[in-house]
C-alpha cells in the first residue's frame, strides 16, 4: 500500500503541477488575449472618437450649408420679387414714355403750325406797318398841301380884304 500511496501522492503531485501549469498557461493565454482585445478596443475607441469628431465637423458644415442655402433662397426670392417690380415699373415708364413722345410729337406739330402762323402774322404786321408809314407820309403830305392851300387862301382873302384875319 505504501507503493500505492506513494504513487497516489506522486500522481496527486503531478496532477497539482499539471493543474498549476495549466493555470499559468491559461492565465498567460487569457492575459495575452485580454491585452489584444484591450488594444483592439482602444484602437477602435480612438477611431470612433475620430469618426465622432469628423461627424461633428460634417454636421456643423451641413448646418452652415443649410443656413447659407436658406439665405440664398431668401435672397433669390427677394431678387425675383425686385425683378418683377422693376419689370413692371419699366413697362409703366415705357408706356409713359410712349405717351409723352406722342404728346411731344403733337405739340411739335402744333408749335410748327403756331410758328408758321406767327411768321405769317409778323409778315402781315410788317406789311401793315409799311402801309401805315406810307399812309402817314401821304397824310403828312396832304396836311402840308392843306396848310399851303389855307395859307394861299388866307393870302387871297387878305388881298381881297386887308382887314381879314386868318
Amino acid at each position: 500500500m505504501a507503493y500505492m500511496r506513494k504513487n497516489v501522492n506522486m500522481l496527486l503531485l503531478l496532477l497539482v503541477i499539471i493543474v498549476l501549469l495549466s493555470l499559468v498557461i491559461l492565465t498567460t493565454f487569457y492575459q495575452q488575449n485580454f491585452r489584444n482585445i484591450t488594444q483592439s478596443y482602444e484602437t477602435t475607441a480612438q477611431e470612433l472618437g475620430k469618426v465622432s469628431q469628423n461627424f461633428s465637423k460634417k454636421l456643423l458644415e451641413l448646418n452652415n450649408t443649410a443656413t447659407e442655402l436658406t439665405i440664398k433662397s431668401t435672397d433669390k426670392e427677394k431678387l425675383d420679387q425686385l425683378y418683377t417690380e422693376l419689370t413692371a415699373e419699366r413697362n409703366k415708364l415705357s408706356t409713359e414714355l410712349s405717351a409723352t413722345q406722342s404728346k411731344l410729337a403733337g405739340t411739335t406739330v402744333l408749335l410748327e403750325d403756331t410758328e408758321k402762323e406767327l411768321s405769317d402774322a409778323k409778315y402781315a404786321i410788317m406789311k401793315n406797318e409799311e402801309e401805315i408809314a406810307m399812309l402817314d407820309s401821304a397824310v403828312k403830305s396832304q396836311k402840308n398841301k392843306i396848310d399851303e392851300l389855307r395859307a394861299e387862301n388866307c393870302d387871297l382873302h387878305k388881298q381881297i380884304d386887308p382887314t381879314y384875319e386868318c
